[in-house]
């Protein structure tokens, strides 16, 4: 069971950066819910709530969420619609799939004004005959039922009969409850759906001539494509009633396989040494064996006399845990428990192989010379032409003929940059201009110098 907490809120609110309390849409979907709980105390702004495809008995603690929208409870295990009154705002409400075989309980969104979309498609009451129009007739504020539209006249004359269609539809889910009592009572429990009817036609379709040995031979060649085990086998093939309680039956079965498997392959990933552990077959002849899944590269056709192998050994992997075994028609590599082999299609020298492994990768190379070389052709000299023989002669006169380097004997001379003017009289003209001198005029005698009067430049 999983319990709708802060945490999986936050979770599934990564789409509003972790924030709940601004949170206006969620999806709570798959995810295993029984019950309905802390969202109208920590999502009071909620407009969109998608809860459809888990185990939900009840419609409750929504009715704080009065920005309410759409609220989609499809593919769950509710049988009665209820607390969805104080829902203001509500629109659009999905009950697809479920057990609402109380009819009458839909008068209780009379008072959601603004609902306009309904679906009710795959619950008992949708199969009464005056399903319809009831729900027409006592919810007049809707648009659609089940996704068909309300026309105006089915709107009225489902109001104006809405007496007589309420006193079939009770009548109706009475009989509904009662059949089901019944049913309860008369099989224990137990109702035979169309699994269970699938299963009887297969039995009934036996063929006139055949005994019971051959129809049994015909059933277990069915049930041979089944991986789980006879317990398995038993209760998938036995109908049981479509029940909330078979639903959970149901899930409660998924989930033990489930665990089940995820601890065989915990098993497997946490065996740290493989089942194949032997490097050798019957008859003494050599496998090929890469128990770490190492990726390595085998070159013996470059060198016709060497045989190359590169192994991409992990960088982290310490060079004292490495041991390297060549021999003659095989190599060997042992680390961490784990054995890389590698049988070889030609003899090679150990004694005479190497072994080095890169500081920067951590990858192992090893060169093995084979143990019958190939002798390789000397190439014949090269005969040169008269061509080059006289150009290497050419050179070799010029080599022993010194030259120097000529230089004026004459003294150096200053260099005279008067003369590259044409006109050396011109006297080149300053770039900027002179200043100009300001000449004072005389004072007069009558010239009083007052101290208190400022100077006038």
């Amino acid at each position: 069971m999983v319990v709708i907490t802060e945490e999986l809120i936050r979770k599934r609110a990564e789409h509003n950066e972790g924030l709940i309390f601004s949170l206006e849409e969620i999806s709570l979907h798959q995810s295993d819910i029984e019950k309905i709980e802390n969202i109208d105390k920590l999502c009071r702004d909620l407009k969109i709530l998608y809860l459809q495809s888990n185990l939900i008995d009840r419609i409750e603690n929504v009715s704080k969420l009065k920005q309410l929208e759409y609220l989609n409870l499809a593919l769950n295990n509710v049988q009665r619609v209820e607390n969805l009154e104080k829902c203001e705002n509500l629109k659009k409400l999905d009950l697809t799939v479920n057990f609402v075989a109380e009819l009458t309980s839909l008068e209780t969104l009379r008072g959601n004004e603004f609902l306009e979309d309904l679906y009710l498609t795959g619950n008992p009451c949708s199969k009464f005959e005056d399903y319809r129009s009831f729900v027409v007739g006592t919810l007049p504020q809707l648009k659609r039922l089940d996704g068909i539209e309300i026309t105006n006249t089915e709107r009225l004359e489902a109001i104006q009969n809405i007496r007589s269609l309420r006193e079939s539809v009770v009548r109706e889910q009475n009989d509904h409850f009662l059949k089901e009592q019944r049913k309860r009572e008369g099989r224990g429990g137990r109702w035979y759906t169309d699994i269970g009817a699938e299963t009887a036609q297969i039995r009934d379709d036996k063929q006139p001539g055949a005994t019971d040995k051959d129809n049994h031979n015909v059933m277990v060649e069915d049930e041979e494509g089944d991986t789980g085990n006879e317990n398995n086998k038993d209760f998938w093939n036995e109908p049981t009633e479509y029940t909330p309680e078979t639903r959970k039956e149901i899930h409660r079965k998924l989930e033990a396989d489930r665990a089940a498997a995820e601890e065989q392959r915990q098993n497997v990933r946490s065996n740290k040494i493989p089942k194949r552990q032997t490097v050798l077959e019957r008859n003494g002849k050599r496998l090929n064996l890469n128990q770490a899944k190492w990726p390595f590269r085998l070159d013996d056709c470059s060198d016709a006399n060497l045989v190359s192998l590169e192994v991409g050994i992990p960088k982290y992997l310490g060079t004292h845990q490495i041991d390297v075994d060549v021999q003659a028609d095989y190599v060997k590599i042992v680390a961490e428990n784990r054995t890389f082999q590698l049988v070889l299609q030609s003899e090679v020298s150990p004694d005479a192989s190497t072994c080095q492994r890169s500081q920067i990768t951590g990858e192992l190379s090893l060169k093995m010379p084979k143990l019958h070389q190939i002798p390789v052709l000397s190439s014949k000299p090269k005969v040169k032409s008269f061509k080059e023989e006289n150009s290497q002669f050419i050179s070799a006169e010029k080599a022993k003929t010194s030259t120097f380097l000529e230089f004026d004997s004459k003294p150096k001379v200053d260099v005279d940059y008067s003369k590259i003017v044409e006109n050396n009289q011109k006297i080149l003209k300053p770039m900027s201009k002179p200043a100009k001198v300001v000449i004072e005029k005389p004072v007069s005698a009558d010239f009083i110098d007052n101290d208190d009067v400022p100077p006038l430049i």
